[in-house]
């Protein structure tokens, strides 16, 4: 598949995939999922903790994930949006980390992710041909021009 740029935000992509769900032009796989990624605090991050504390600690990132794909022809083209959220050493209340990616739905990925405005939104596309090219830049240019009523 070969990188297409996209010059749209990824709230205006998400709030559009909304409408689009309630009265479809196009025929649209989405799927969102949340993830945790952990990672060592590094040397210069806490120079107040020893070396033996400081392997104990780690940094936590939740990560949302929204795919969209023509249905269709799901290996045509991908349209995503990635956010990151550096959320500290631990989750709220000392929850254990999920191990794996937790499907969600867009309504829980657009109120948790892009209303909250959390973390660093990057969106990112990729086609598989001049077909695949034409379709994802229809879908494109639907959303920038967003036909629906709100």
């Amino acid at each position: 598949m070969e990188p297409y740029p996209v010059d749209v935000e990824a709230k205006q992509i998400v709030r559009w995939l909304m409408d689009e769900a309630r009265r479809p032009a196009f025929d649209l796989l989405v799927t969102a999922t949340r993830s945790y990624q952990r990672s060592a605090l590094g040397a210069g991050e806490d120079s107040r903790l020893g070396e033996a504390e400081r392997e104990d600690l780690s940094e936590i990132t939740e990560v949302g994930l929204l795919e969209v794909t023509p249905r269709e022809k799901p290996s045509g083209w991908t349209l995503r949006v990635r956010v990151e959220d550096d959320i500290g050493p631990g989750l709220p209340e000392e929850e254990p980390v999920p191990a794996g990616d937790e499907e969600i739905d867009l309504a829980t990925f657009y109120e948790e992710f892009i209303a909250a405005d959390r973390g660093l939104a990057e969106v990112s596309a990729e086609a598989e041909g001049t077909d695949a090219k034409a379709s994802l830049v229809r879908v494109l240019d639907a959303i920038l021009k967003d036909r629906h009523q709100r």
